[in-house]
């Protein structure tokens, strides 16, 4: 089994390579076949020995090169070319013939011929021809992937266009990758308690209901999903055939090879460093190449694109609230320290931080598990933690742990969001804050940043679409304010770059910039306004 992020598409030559040789001499073409096949062991040569065998083969199957002689004794090879490229105007066809003659080689070109050879040329090269088939055919791979590539972005513009909501776009993409030739496609979002749940998905959907449980994300599973998810990164994974997979391997590879899946690959879905999800995809080949690859994170760009958008425009209008979590890993958190000393890895939560002085902060903090006695004593031990006050000891243990500054909490308070819950285990600091708007966003992760260093902070948007209202009105918005808040979403305002200025949405109103500004601003106050900071 090799697991990498930088798998390699195998070259033309060590790629299964079908030809039909097609010539009225069957000991030319029986000795012809011979020396290609092992000139080559990747090629597989059938022979028809007429015009009419040649069209009854083509009828059965379609080879990736054609090699024909010119006299075929019921035909010729430049009408089978014409015939065949009435309906396959790419698929290489090599003419050969025992004639020198310009007109034939005219008439060939004239009929769209891949390439020309005479036999008298291939007596002195034998393995001329090999390369010939395999140029051939490279080419026509590398058209016809371009080809596919370009109706696959062709296809997703439009999903993006036309659809209106998270799921939608994620089950006409999915469908998509699984018609371009994939044995599975999904799309897997976080849940409020960063939790892996199935958006969309099609193909053979019930590996995906075998291998992975909604909801959970189990730190040392390697599935894909999982695992791009929790890196933040590419993954691709190849499979072994399962009479090769021993015993420690994870379930899931043997649920993905019994299901005949070859290989899959996992692209984390984010947009402006805001990451959703994961895009994977189970393919019935054992690689997936490097153009597959950069296809697949234009994908996932593509999709964070328009789910960052969705989700700007639903928060504006919804009079529900939406979360993002930042995760600070690498010691960028005053508790990530405790925790990780920890015995049997606690998870700590955080109900309310406050400031207590210039240089300390407070975290009033819950977890189970932990006696009293080796709490306090891991806490000594603790560089950043001054000390501790213990509320209740009961079936949890809830205490007040004294920190010194800087509170990453405490930064983003002062960078314009309201804090919600922070969980700390032995790994990550993830901090929920209530969204107030996308430049909050930036300017939160702009803080981190500084403080921890680039790289330190991903920011997880955790909030599932069916947990907002599309249509509840915002009670305490005025019809001037909902219009105007309405019109800058629906004209791309809020979208960077920006589609439109204040000038031009005010006099798409007939109002003044600054009145279509003031109510704007009003409005925005009114919908971010009512977080409550702890």
């Amino acid at each position: 089994m090799t697991e990498t992020a930088d798998s390699v598409s195998p070259p033309t030559s060590q790629r299964s390579i079908s030809v039909l040789l097609i010539d009225d001499d069957e000991t030319w073409a029986r000795t012809q076949r011979r020396l290609l096949e092992r000139s080559h062991e990747h090629l597989t040569v059938s022979t028809a020995t007429s015009f009419q065998a040649a069209r009854d083969a083509l009828e059965a199957t379609e080879p990736d090169c054609i090699v024909c002689d010119y006299q075929l004794g019921d035909g010729t090879g430049v009408e089978l070319l014409a015939e065949v490229r009435a309906t396959e105007p790419e698929l290489p066809f090599i003419l050969v013939t025992g004639q020198g003659d310009e007109a034939v080689a005219s008439d060939a070109i004239g009929a769209q011929v891949t390439d020309y050879v005479r036999k008298m040329d291939l007596g002195k090269q034998p393995t001329g021809l090999v390369r010939r088939i395999e140029t051939a055919v490279q080419a026509d791979r590398s058209r016809r992937a371009l080809a596919r590539e370009r109706r696959s972005k062709e296809a997703l513009l439009k999903a993006v266009t036309a659809s209106a909501t998270r799921s939608e776009l994620g089950g006409v993409i999915c469908e998509q990758l699984v018609d371009s030739g994939y044995a599975c496609a999904s799309i897997a979002v976080l849940d409020d308690d960063r939790g892996v749940v199935p958006l969309a998905a099609a193909g053979d959907t019930d590996y995906l209901e075998a291998a992975i449980t909604p909801g959970t994300r189990p730190a040392d599973c390697t599935e894909p999903t999982l695992r791009a998810v929790d890196e933040t990164e590419l993954v691709v994974h190849s499979l072994t055939p399962i009479e090769e997979i021993k015993t420690e391997s994870t379930n899931w590879e043997q649920v993905a090879v019994a299901h005949g899946f070859g290989s899959a690959a996992a692209v984390p879905i984010s947009h402006n460093d805001v990451y959703f999800g994961a895009l994977t995809v189970y393919s019935w080949t054992p690689q997936i190449d490097d153009r597959e690859q950069v296809l697949l994170t234009e994908y996932a760009e593509t999709i964070g694109y328009a789910f960052q958008t969705a989700a700007w425009k639903q928060t504006l209008l919804s009079s529900g609230t939406a979360t993002v979590e930042f995760a600070l890993s690498n010691g960028c958190h005053p508790l990530l320290e405790l925790a990780a000393a920890l015995p049997e890895n606690p998870t700590l939560h955080v109900t309310t931080v406050v400031p207590r002085s210039d240089h300390e902060v407070l975290y009033v903090t819950r977890l189970e598990g932990v006696a009293e006695a080796t709490l306090s004593e891991i806490v000594e031990t603790t560089e950043m933690i001054v000390s501790i006050d213990y509320h209740r000891t009961n079936d949890a243990i809830q205490c007040g742990l004294v920190v010194e500054s800087p509170s990453p909490e405490m930064r983003l308070v002062d960078a314009g969001v309201s804090l919600f819950q922070t969980v700390v285990d032995g790994r990550h600091a993830r901090i929920s804050a209530v969204l107030g708007g996308e430049n909050t966003v930036n300017g939160c992760v702009d803080v981190l940043s500084d403080l921890y260093g680039e790289g330190a902070v991903k920011t997880l948007w955790t909030t599932d679409e069916a947990t907002m209202s599309r249509t509840e009105p915002v009670a305490n918005l005025t019809d001037r304010q909902r219009q105007v808040l309405e019109l800058a979403v629906e004209a791309g305002y809020f979208e960077r770059p920006r589609h439109n200025n204040t000038g031009e949405l005010a006099d798409a109103l007939d109002i003044s910039r600054a009145t279509f500004t003031q109510h704007l601003r009003a409005a925005q106050r009114k919908l971010f306004g009512s977080g409550i900071h702890r």
